[in-house]
């Protein structure tokens, strides 16, 4: 590790430390899954126990996957997991860090609560916070929640290490790169820490800590329920820098690919564990180099694993050709997720999304052609937008309709900590970090509880324009494809949950069930039964 700390690395007293995965918070109108495997922290557990300390981990979502409450901060809005007072509870108190994530600036108002708790309960811990929320604003953070003593920056594998050995042999925290943390009540962030390079090396997630058999048994996937699933990670990073997106700040723009090789070793060994036959990509862009993926697919093809995958995330079209495309599809891959965000060429030029719409709609037609499910994903209500960008987008729905796409989502814009178009509206005045702030955050998968940041319309209009710009589209895709309407509807009854579409409206219905229990009963937590189970292959 070229950041290692030296002093450090002579105390190798065994550290005990819990990390802890909070409950999740969504809204009731949200279509995505907010119940998925903690693949980060599972890495985290991972190098941990590698390096020789006492882990436990607590996961505030998968040891309590039924569990709903109601929030005080916002009306349509569910905990989902664990209740904080519960979580407490389970910390060995022989603990002496505990690590704390938090991936989504969605999550910092249940993540604030949680370390709260903590603190008064377990005064002698050091509360570390990772993740995605504490590197876009780290001075916040700390100044905004006293009972985080530190804040991890970027990639944590090596800090987390450097970090518990200080805190070990009693070093200054300053020598720790990579770190925000207090001191003489002043917040200092230490020197940057340079991105991982030799990925390879990471160890493997530390699954055995979590309750991942929960998440595979109950289906609950970050993609569409294709069989028993597990995630998984093939690259880091993205060479982008889209001016609604934190990555850069967390990742930087640097792009790393495992080798494909062990990528496939850690499949085969997720299959013979837990019975897995379905895999989601978690990548932040999956595929960038044409290269890698033929690599990928053809060991895939040779392996015969008779197992999907699927791309959930979104992913760009440069390497996704006709090749590619029959060849994702002849290795297992089922369903595959772009990102367009616009269809408009002025807009994507002004939001820095490097993407040309007709190359898109080419590498879509191909991907339909080779057999694949496609969804797109896209964004209304950029600062700056305006009607034409939108027409402009239908005109695009139109024609992806017609190629063949079969799921869209439609929501609206959300200034992310971190993201360029956030600090340009923090900057004049737009937005202030608070409580109603991180509250408005749940808009970014609920398309009908939007929260307008641009000046062509208001945000009743834009939820409306989120709801009907779906409808749109499934319209012209129902028209072109009848055989669709009556494929969904058969699903739908069947409670079968194998695209995108149908998982998006389980979900949907499921947090609904949740809500209205709650309020006929006058209770704050509910437990939901499972509804739908993986679907077997």
């Amino acid at each position: 590790m070229g950041d290692a700390l030296p002093s450090a690395r002579r105390d190798r007293r065994p550290v005990d430390v819990c990390l802890i995965r909070s409950p999740t918070v969504t809204s009731i109108g949200a279509v995505g899954q907010d119940a998925v495997p903690p693949l980060g922290l599972a890495y985290i557990a991972g190098s941990l126990l590698q390096a020789g300390h006492r882990v436990s981990a607590i996961d505030g979502v998968g040891d309590a996957v039924h569990q709903y409450s109601r929030v005080p901060w916002h009306p349509h809005a569910l905990m989902h997991g664990l209740r904080l007072d519960e979580i407490v509870e389970r910390i060995d108190p022989r603990t002496e860090v505990v690590g704390i994530a938090c991936m989504f600036s969605v999550e910092w108002l249940i993540v604030k609560r949680l370390a709260e708790a903590i603190g008064r309960a377990l005064p002698h811990v050091l509360i570390v916070l990772g993740g995605e929320h504490v590197t876009a604003c780290p001075e916040y953070v700390l100044d905004a929640c006293p009972a985080v003593a530190v804040g991890v920056l970027g990639e944590g594998e090596e800090t987390i290490l450097d970090l518990v050995e200080a805190f070990a042999g009693g070093h200054d925290f300053a020598e720790v790169k990579g770190i925000v943390f207090r001191r003489d009540g002043r917040v200092v962030r230490t020197g940057p820490r340079r991105r991982i390079r030799a990925i390879d090396d990471i160890p493997r997630p530390a699954w055995s800590l979590f309750p991942v058999e929960t998440y595979i048994d109950n289906a609950l996937t970050h993609g569409a329920n294709l069989g028993r699933c597990m995630p998984i990670l093939a690259s880091r990073g993205c060479p982008y820098q889209c001016t609604f997106c934190s990555s850069p700040q967390m990742w930087t723009t640097l792009w790393l690919a495992r080798k494909p090789e062990l990528v496939l070793a850690e499949m085969k060994e997720y299959m013979a564990r837990y019975g897995v036959t379905n895999f989601d990509f978690y990548d932040l862009t999956a595929i960038v180099k044409k290269e890698w993926i033929l690599e990928f697919g053809t060991l895939l093809l040779r392996e015969d694993l008779r197992i999907t995958w699927q791309l959930p995330s979104g992913t760009r079209s440069e390497a996704i050709d006709d090749e590619v495309a029959q060849l994702l599809y002849r290795s297992g891959c089922r369903i595959i997720n772009y990102a367009p965000e616009s269809g408009s060429p002025a807009e994507l030029k002004r939001i820095k999304k490097k993407v040309d719409p007709a190359r898109m709609i080419r590498s879509m037609r191909g991907a339909h052609r080779a057999g694949l499910q496609i969804k797109a994903n896209f964004i209304f209500g950029f600062p700056d937008s305006s009607w034409r960008d939108v027409f402009k987008t239908f005109g695009f729905f139109a024609r992806i309709a017609w190629v063949g796409v079969e799921d869209i989502g439609a929501f609206p814009f959300s200034p992310y900590p971190g993201s360029e178009l956030f600090t340009r509206l923090k900057d004049r005045g737009r937005l202030r970090m608070d409580e109603e702030y991180f509250a408005s955050l749940l808009a970014y998968t609920d398309p009908q509880h939007s929260v307008s940041y641009a000046d062509f319309i208001g945000s009743r209009a834009l939820s409306f324009l989120n709801v009907f710009a779906m409808l749109f589209f499934y319209s012209l895709s129902f028209l072109v494809r009848p055989q669709r309407l009556i494929k969904l509807a058969t699903a739908w009854l069947g409670h079968d949950s194998s695209t995108k579409l149908t998982m998006a409206l389980a979900n949907r219905r499921r947090k609904h069930l949740a809500m209205r229990l709650a309020k006929e009963r006058g209770v704050e937590t509910v437990v939901i039964p499972p509804t739908y189970r993986p679907r077997q292959v």
